[in-house]
């Protein structure tokens, strides 16, 4: 998630807190992510769900006291610092990023690849050192940071739509859009995908934002089309909060701009969750498969059953209907 200065739900002064990919989907595509995980790492990450899928967000509940967190959830890649030959001029590797624009430069327009990086040779780390809760308190906070970099705004300096009159875009794409049309995604989409060693993760998280990057045109100019198609004054809605009458999109834009993306939001999440999935099984490899996760992942049959059950339940895209999401078990008790 970005500064709290820079992002905003609503078109009158007033900022709004939100989530990168909002709670809901962070988590959602979190859980998923373990169950495209092979034997014995899904087995293992499994029997930690509740934690993995929980703790999925809390990077972002972290940027709350710790101001040094901000920066590390996305990195505006058109940001003047970086030239005109942003996408292939910066330097993947940290300490020549550094060299090349200064910690204080770089720190501004976002850390995302590198904190991915350093996340992920902390994971690397704990796998070999038999570290279990920092395997699970890593590879919570990756699969988050990995996430992070699917969401096109997370890449740009218009990363609100701020500098094109259309305020309020990031939470449009990234939370409002996924919680409206959760229930229509089939959560499986790429269960058919083998999951892929990472042999150069810093090289494979710019892939991931330069993917991401090439989707903003798209982004911007559907909300125009359907602002004209909605009309601007149903738009929005006005909702009065602690004495404040704030404007909210309307239920009936957030769906007509989720419609006339089609599966571009859903896509986007769950090829995150394939590739948060990749990210945890190839620090796995990297630390040389160790053998306790194979002894630990020795789960009793009641666990190993919710298990099989559970990955039946995502092929056939029937989590959400044996309300097996946690997520929404989350959600419902909030």
């Amino acid at each position: 998630m970005k500064n709290p200065k820079r992002l905003f739900l609503l078109i009158i002064p007033f900022t709004l807190i939100i989530s990168s990919w909002g709670f809901l989907a962070h988590k959602t595509l979190q859980q998923v992510s373990i169950y495209a995980l092979p034997e014995p790492l899904g087995a293992y990450f499994f029997a930690n769900q509740d934690y993995l899928v929980n703790q999925s967000v809390r990077p972002d509940v972290r940027r709350n006291e710790d101001k040094s967190e901000e920066s590390k959830h996305y990195l505006d890649m058109d940001a003047a610092i970086f030239g005109a030959n942003y996408r292939t001029d910066i330097p993947h590797d940290y300490t020549a990023a550094v060299a090349k624009y200064g910690f204080d430069s770089l720190r501004k327009e976002g850390l995302v690849p590198w904190e991915v990086v350093r996340v992920y040779g902390r994971l690397v780390n704990a796998f070999k050192m038999e570290m279990r809760d920092s395997v699970l308190f890593y590879a919570a906070d990756l699969g988050h940071y990995v996430a992070d970099a699917h969401v096109p705004l997370h890449t740009t300096k218009n990363h609100d739509g701020q500098l094109t009159g259309q305020k309020g875009l990031h939470a449009l794409w990234e939370s409002l859009v996924p919680e409206e049309q959760l229930s229509q995604y089939h959560l499986a989409t790429y269960q058919a995908k083998p999951l892929v060693y990472i042999a150069k993760p810093q090289d494979f998280i710019f892939e991931i934002l330069l993917e991401s990057h090439a989707m903003l045109p798209e982004l911007f100019q559907v909300e125009k089309e359907v602002t004209v198609v909605v009309g601007a004054e149903k738009k929005h809605m006005q909702v009065v909060r602690n004495g404040r009458t704030l404007n909210y999109y309307t239920k009936e834009f957030i769906q007509a701009y989720g419609n006339r993306l089609g599966d571009k939001v859903q896509d986007r999440m769950l090829v995150s969750a394939h590739r948060v999935a990749s990210f945890w099984y190839s620090a796995y490899k990297e630390a040389g498969s160790p053998s306790w996760v194979n002894a630990d992942a020795q789960l009793n049959k009641e666990l190993m059953a919710a298990f099989q059950g559970e990955k039946k339940a995502w092929l056939s895209n029937s989590l959400i209907a044996d309300k097996l999401l946690i997520s929404l078990k989350n959600k419902r008790a909030e």
